[in-house]
């Protein structure tokens, strides 16, 4: 690709600020939460009464952890998102965010067999954008030229 000038870079239609998140991922997210959480529910008071006062409190905790836990990992996945603006990108895959400046990034990468957008740094490694996920169909892959055009604008070459 060749180095285009600050001049010659393409701002017409290009926002200044970009948001993406995982939408499918977090409406399955709410579904296993209301599906898991309910049938836990259910699945207790099914049970007879005489039943349930044989459980000791640390097996009732032990059960509602097991459930917590579950469902944390569902929403710590769900909760990814990537931000971008004239200052860089900015995101949070799972646990740990992440903030780089657009000196740092040499392009956006998202080929066919992607599960997610990722970025290509610099320094020959590359993360991946867990706001932008292959699952969300045709909305991926317009947040994805949304923000190669952004890129595009910030980058320096």
């Amino acid at each position: 690709m060749p180095a285009v000038s600050a001049a010659e870079k393409p701002t017409a239609g290009v926002p200044e600020q970009f948001e993406a998140h995982p939408h499918l991922l977090r409406r399955q997210a709410v579904l296993w939460t209301i599906v898991m959480g309910g049938a836990a529910l259910l699945g207790w008071f099914m049970l007879p009464a005489t039943i349930r006062a044989m459980f000791t409190l640390p097996q009732i905790l032990t059960l509602a952890f097991f459930l917590v836990f579950m469902l944390g990992v569902v929403w710590t996945v769900a909760s990814g998102w990537v931000r971008a603006d004239a200052s860089g990108l900015s995101g949070r895959n799972g646990l740990r965010s992440y903030r780089i400046g657009w000196d740092e990034i040499e392009s956006i990468r998202y080929r066919d067999g992607d599960h997610w957008a990722f970025v290509e740094l610099n320094d020959t490694t590359d993360r991946p954008l867990l706001g932008i996920m292959r699952s969300d169909g045709e909305m991926a892959d317009d947040k994805v030229e949304e923000l190669r055009a952004i890129a595009a604008r910030h980058i320096p070459r």
